[in-house]
């Protein structure tokens, strides 16, 4: 195995594995009382990221499928059906274990999209090493961060029964095809959706953590 298409399969594995790391940490910092009973461990943050790698192979499969589209509306439907496909996962899981805090909702999404990611760049490392190498440091944490837009979304109507929910993956759905088109231009663009959705996530935590400890 040639030493630079070593190096890029090792970053390509461990960015992924070290963003859950991190995610798995921060689950440990939601207080107990935020939590359904009986649910403090992180064994459903760990389904939901091997459930991201497998959900990946349907997911990527359709969009192979796809009849071709031109123009813009190509990046819009790949966003849609990646933002989507990440989003199957966690939503059942929550749906059988009952309601839970706003942030173990983003953290679930962004655990299932960081499962997603590392398949996804496996595979565009076969296709392209270069481009997988750019893309974990850009498509990764960007799949984390529009899946915890996503998740908070859905966190929030189910946990406080109000809201809608669509708006989080209409927004995912926008700054993923922003993300797409703008790798055809500049890398600037791609680097600034992405440091503009790291910046969301980080409202959307903040805020999902007065709002829980209002209650």
């Amino acid at each position: 195995m040639p030493f630079p298409f070593a190096v890029h399969l090792l970053i390509v594995i461990l960015v992924p594995l070290f963003l859950f790391g991190w995610v798995y940490r921060w689950e440990k910092r939601i207080p107990v009382r935020s939590y359904h009973p009986g649910q403090r461990s992180g064994l459903s943050l760990i389904t939901a990221f091997w459930g991201g790698v497998v959900i990946a192979f349907p997911v990527l499969a359709i969009l192979f499928m796809l009849p071709p589209w031109q123009g813009y509306g190509t990046y819009l439907r790949v966003a849609t059906v990646e933002e989507v496909g990440k989003a199957i996962l966690p939503i059942m899981l929550l749906k059988m274990q009952g309601t839970v805090s706003i942030r173990r909702t983003i953290l679930l999404f962004m655990a299932s999209a960081l499962g997603f990611s590392l398949l996804e760049n496996l595979l565009f490392l076969v296709k392209d090493p270069e481009t997988s190498f750019i893309r974990s440091f850009t498509s990764v944490p960007l799949h984390a961060a529009l899946s915890a837009i996503f998740g908070f979304a859905y966190g929030f109507s189910r946990y406080q029964y109000k809201g809608r929910t669509v708006w989080g993956g209409l927004a995912a759905i926008f700054l993923h095809g922003v993300y797409n088109i703008g790798l055809d231009f500049s890398v600037l663009i791609p680097f600034g959706v992405v440091v503009l959705s790291i910046g969301i996530t980080g409202i959307l935590w903040n805020t999902a953590q007065r709002l829980e400890e209002s209650i």
